[in-house]
């Protein structure tokens, strides 16, 4: 693997055609590049986004730059590994989402367009970076599927030990900084590391405000937005924090949380405490078409539309997905798919099913799986039963796991590229002093 990449890198260094790209590239990441011209484009939309959001830009232009060129390399990161696993997001789905957006604000896609754009946004840049955010959190739950395996006993044990789950609906507003090092890190870099978190520690507690600490200090993903994780239900909430969850009160600041990849503190702004006994599911079936290089969207989508005439004409649905659909786990079962609760499936599919009465069947719609028809069979309102009790432990554990596993993957992601930061002028990115210290090489 190595021989190969050195390879290609060696061809591309000495090609003509070739020569013009690394003149303008910054970073190396494998077989591909991150451009100047990307930099300065991303970091104009992002300042953009700061103003338009309220939201006061870091001081330290630096460490500003250095943040959002991790980000743009952890997001190359992600995509290319999803291309290797074959996955696509469709731009019929970026539609949609755009139109979902829209619809929230009560604007017509056009409308919302206009606003992006009046706004100083660029608009391509923002349906790109719709689009690399639907491709990552789609890797990401993939990933965490993957790596989450659950076992009866740790279900059980939860039930056991955290009923109050069930019967608590609780809602958090947490902002996190993270000092990180490297998991096989010297005693000294470890100690400097949990220094720097005791500074930040302090310097909330004499006063300062902690979304102005996270984007100058913090090393997390969501440092650019103040370390803010917005409002989440407690098995949303990363694992590692719960503990001192249960301990911080609201307006104050947590222990300092030891993991193997750096220190954690985080700021529990907000709460809200609700109570909710009854949880709805629905039990549905569907059709699954593919697309692949022979199978186009608009080929899928047509099938879809002449199988659903069938169905209609008087051939059962159970035969029709026994016979055609491509989710070979539900079409054994007449296209079937187990009683659920709301936020199991993906966003589209979500919204088909809560949009459609009864026994009635979709209009052909596409996901990141391929295109669908869906019919809703039944939908009812369950007490906390201990069957629901561990379906919803299970997607707990998950989900309170899924932080810590998303950062090892992306530690790992780039063990295994070569991945190098480089300029020609480091003194003249956007006009401002920029040094970068990092290198993934395997040659060094």
């Amino acid at each position: 693997m190595k021989y190969t990449t050195f390879t290609l890198l060696a061809i591309l260094f000495c090609s003509n055609a070739f020569s013009k790209i690394l003149d303008e590239a910054i970073i190396i990441i494998g077989n591909d590049v991150i451009t100047r011209a990307e930099f300065e484009k991303k970091l104009k939309f992002t300042i953009n986004q700061f103003k338009i959001n309220s939201n006061s830009i870091p001081e330290n232009d630096e460490i500003f730059h250095e943040k959002l060129l991790d980000h743009m390399v952890n997001v190359r990161l992600q995509i290319n590994y999803a291309k290797t696993r074959g996955m696509n997001i469709q731009e019929s789905m970026v539609d949609q989402a755009m139109e979902n957006i829209a619809n929230k604000q009560n604007l017509t896609l056009t409308k919302f367009r206009e606003k992006i754009i009046d706004q100083g946004l660029d608009y391509n840049i923002y349906r790109s970076s719709l689009k690399e955010e639907l491709i990552t959190r789609e890797i990401q739950k993939r990933v965490v599927s993957d790596r989450s395996q659950i076992s009866s006993k740790e279900i059980d044990d939860f039930v056991k030990h955290q009923s109050h789950i069930f019967t608590e609906d609780n809602q958090y507003k947490i902002s996190i900084i993270l000092v990180s090092h490297d998991r096989d890190a010297t005693i000294d870099s470890q100690k400097k590391a949990k220094e720097k978190i005791k500074m930040i520690q302090e310097k909330f507690l004499n006063g300062e405000n902690f979304s102005n600490l996270a984007k100058n200090y913090s090393d997390s993903e969501n440092a650019s937005l103040g370390g803010d994780l917005g409002w989440k239900k407690m098995h949303e909430i990363p694992k590692i924090f719960l503990k001192d969850l249960e301990i911080t009160k609201k307006g104050n600041l947590s222990n300092i949380i030891e993991t193997e990849n750096g220190y954690y503190i985080f700021y529990l702004e907000n709460l809200k405490e609700m109570i909710n006994n009854e949880i709805e599911e629905r039990k549905v079936r569907h059709i699954l078409i593919k697309t692949n290089a022979i199978v186009t969207d608009e080929i899928a989508k047509n099938k879809l539309s002449l199988l659903k005439k069938r169905i209609e004409n008087g051939e059962t649905f159970s035969s029709i997905a026994k016979g055609h659909s491509e989710d070979a786990t539900s079409a054994v079962s007449n296209g079937e798919i187990s009683w659920s609760s709301k936020g199991s499936f993906v966003a589209e599919f979500e919204d088909n099913i809560n949009k459609l009465p009864l026994n009635k069947i979709s209009e052909p719609f596409s996901t990141q799986f391929g295109w669908h028809i869906l019919e809703v069979l039944e939908k009812r309102i369950q007490k906390n039963t201990e069957e629901i009790k561990k379906n919803l432990a299970k997607e707990f554990i998950m989900k309170s796991r899924s932080n810590e596993i998303i950062n090892n993957w992306l530690i790992e992601l780039k063990q295994q590229n070569f991945i190098k930061y480089f300029f020609k002028d480091k003194n003249n990115i956007s006009e401002r002093n920029l040094e970068i210290q990092k290198v993934w090489d395997p040659f060094y």
